[in-house]
């Protein structure tokens, strides 16, 4: 198997619009082990995305085995994506009803025509593999964070696919657990030698990979991660050193007596114009060095506000209710996960949308309580917030056979202050979900797919 990424744009907006990733080029052969490393931003998860063909790209072609992707149908996609791909995200997105066995069961119900029995069989197998024989019946709230994504992991695998894709798999755990997590994802891609890519911030889990690359301002490149020492001049400040020398001699001169002060005084002002000019240009400086100062304290507070926004914010669907004849309550979560750090959130504006054909058809939401409408909420441990949605689609497009596609879009102001100033960031989240239509009984849903039970109202996606 080889997947071969040529010249990857993907821009959003209209002309010229912006591109998140610009010309990606990369090939991953059956067993190799890559790794990508980048800032916040530059455009790793978008990348990841297409690479899954998840997203379309803009421009450029995404081959496997020298063939074109996205030229195939859209069931032939949905097969590639359950198949040819394994997806591990920077959360788990453990589905909160089921057991860890039933969460790592459900792709391969749905992606295989297999019998559920081979189906579980493979679940548990993979769960004792990744060190969870004897948890294997317990729920997601019951579970620490490593013990979640070693069941993400063994998710991901069910269904034997030839390469993994892992968007900062580690980013919320801690470094030991963090260690753990990569040793487990390297052993298990050595026995089943799967491709696998990896997107880390950490440069030390990066130079585990056969390959590196790099991502800045949505460019690819190839980098060895070489921690250079930079040599550092000797500045020396203060006088310039004198010379002893011989002493001149004394000359005699006849005493000057008209005007005799002049020179003197001419002298004298000279000086002062020198200390005056001189205490001018040191302003000057101090000025400029205070410019610079603020500058850069400026930066330094916008870096700090954008990760305590992005990172130690963590958000995601809790549930999704049939509360039937085409009406939903969707519930999301905000946790903060930074340790004894207050954080302030304007209630999110959250919007929905259902895919029919090819555009996002949004369809009306509200809010379901006081939690949702717009309050300011100090948030230390977890926030839950309630909507009620009417989704009464009738051309939706199926990309799970009977499933609804549905995004929700949420936007939030988010500040380290309860009376902010200039310490405000805006956060933008998209929750993908496949959602079963009211109107479609469990029955019509069992004649295309497989489940233990009864067909879930909502499956988690994956963010695309």
């Amino acid at each position: 198997m080889t997947l071969s990424a040529q010249s990857l744009t993907k821009r959003y907006g209209g002309a010229p619009g912006y591109e998140a990733v610009r010309g990606a080029s990369l090939e991953l052969r059956a067993g190799e082990f890559v790794s990508i490393v980048g800032r916040s931003g530059s455009g790793k998860s978008t990348l990841m995305a297409m690479l899954g063909a998840l997203t379309r790209p803009t421009q450029g072609k995404l081959l496997l085995d020298g063939v074109d992707v996205w030229a195939r149908s859209e069931r032939e996609l949905a097969t590639f994506r359950s198949r040819q791909v394994g997806f591990v995200f920077q959360f788990p997105s453990l589905l909160s009803s089921l057991t860890a066995v039933d969460n790592v069961a459900v792709p391969a119900l749905l992606g295989r025509p297999q019998a559920a029995a081979e189906a579980y069989a493979r679940a548990y197998d993979l769960l004792a593999r990744v060190g969870l024989a004897d948890r294997a019946d317990a729920y997601p709230a019951s579970m620490s964070g490593g013990e979640q994504r070693r069941v993400a992991i063994a998710r991901a695998l069910v269904n034997s696919p030839p390469l993994l894709l892992a968007d900062e798999p580690t980013s919320d755990l801690d470094e030991d657990t963090e260690t753990d997590i990569i040793d487990l994802l390297q052993q298990l891609q050595r026995t089943h030698s799967f491709g696998f890519v990896l997107v880390t911030h950490d440069l030390a889990l990066a130079k585990r990979a056969q390959r590196t690359y790099e991502m800045r301002q949505g460019v690819l490149a190839a980098t060895e991660l070489r921690v250079e020492a930079e040599a550092r001049r000797q500045r020396h400040f203060g006088p310039a050193e004198l010379r002893a020398g011989p002493t001149p001699p004394v000359v005699a001169r006849a005493p000057i007596r008209l005007g005799g002060n002049l020179w003197r005084g001419l002298q004298t002002l000279l000086l002062a114009g020198t200390v005056v000019f001189g205490g001018i240009l040191l302003a000057n400086f101090g000025v400029e060095k205070y410019q610079e100062l603020r500058i850069r304290e400026r930066a330094a507070r916008l870096s700090a506000l954008r990760h305590m926004a992005l990172n130690s914010l963590r958000g995601d669907v809790q549930s999704v209710s049939d509360l039937g004849d085409g009406r939903y309550e969707l519930t999301t979560y905000l946790q903060n996960v930074a340790a004894g750090e207050p954080i302030y959130v304007m209630s999110p504006d959250m919007r929905a949308y259902v895919q029919v054909r090819t555009v996002w058809q949004e369809i009306p939401m509200k809010p379901g309580d006081d939690s949702a409408a717009g309050a300011v909420r100090k948030i230390e441990g977890r926030q839950t917030y309630r909507y009620l949605f009417d989704a009464r689609i009738n051309d939706f497009t199926q990309l799970l056979p009977n499933y609804m596609h549905v995004r929700f879009s949420g936007t939030m102001l988010v500040s380290p202050s309860s009376v902010p100033k200039d310490d405000v960031f805006e956060r933008k989240d998209n929750y993908y979900v496949y959602l079963k239509p009211s109107d479609v009984s469990d029955e019509m849903v069992l004649r295309r797919m497989r489940f233990s039970g009864k067909p879930p109202v909502w499956i988690p996606m994956p963010p695309h």
